[in-house]
């Protein structure tokens, strides 16, 4: 019994060490100014969609610029990034896809925007960077219509990897969004944010 626990001993060391350097390359980004997806795919039956909506929120410049990489497993690029600059009140659509298909394509949806590579199987995740290069620069008189930070990170993203032949799917999860649950960096009392629940002992 010993000895099995010592040849297992270094086993558990490496495992960790492997878990430790993925842990490490997924999240050696910040999100305050970036935004990712740990997963998307592509393949002869399979494609990803991804909405981005501008919601209009006080603080938000009219427009925010972007670019969207999407990140195959072998960390080579999936096809051509797409950048593009989102109005106040609207949603744009990604596709990342494989090339030549039949309906999700530039002719059937000319508003969308295309990621498009090989027909393999191919995952990965997506790198989403701002345009603007200083974030915590608002744009404008603050408390005119419009005026505000170009931050990617105000926006709200969602999306899912498609599942053709049967019409299903499953979310994707994106990190650094509006919607991410990471908390603020300073909790400062003077700031007006208010904690529900029970008080501390």
């Amino acid at each position: 019994m010993k000895t099995k626990l010592i040849k297992r001993v270094p086993n558990m060391v490496a495992i960790l060490a492997f878990l430790a350097l993925l842990a490490g390359n997924a999240f050696a980004f910040e999100n305050s100014s970036r935004i990712v997806s740990p997963y998307w795919q592509s393949d002869s039956g399979s494609y990803s969609f991804i909405a981005v909506s501008h919601t209009s929120l006080s603080g938000m410049a009219s427009q925010i610029g972007m670019t969207v990489n999407a990140i195959s497993s072998d960390q080579s690029a999936f096809g051509t990034a797409v950048t593009f600059t989102i109005d106040a009140g609207t949603t744009q659509r990604i596709f990342i896809q494989r090339s030549g298909h039949s309906t999700v394509n530039s002719t059937t949806i000319p508003t969308g925007n295309f990621i498009t590579g090989t027909t393999n199987f191919t995952h990965g995740h997506i790198r989403i960077d701002p345009i603007a290069t200083v974030l915590t620069t608002a744009t404008g008189v603050y408390s005119l219509t419009g005026d505000g930070y170009r931050d990617a990170t105000m926006l709200s993203f969602w999306g899912a990897v498609i599942v053709e032949s049967n019409t299903t799917g499953f979310a994707m999860e994106f990190i650094g969004d509006m919607h991410d649950s990471a908390a603020a960096g300073v909790l400062n009392s003077a700031s007006g944010i208010s904690v529900s629940g029970p008080a501390a002992p």
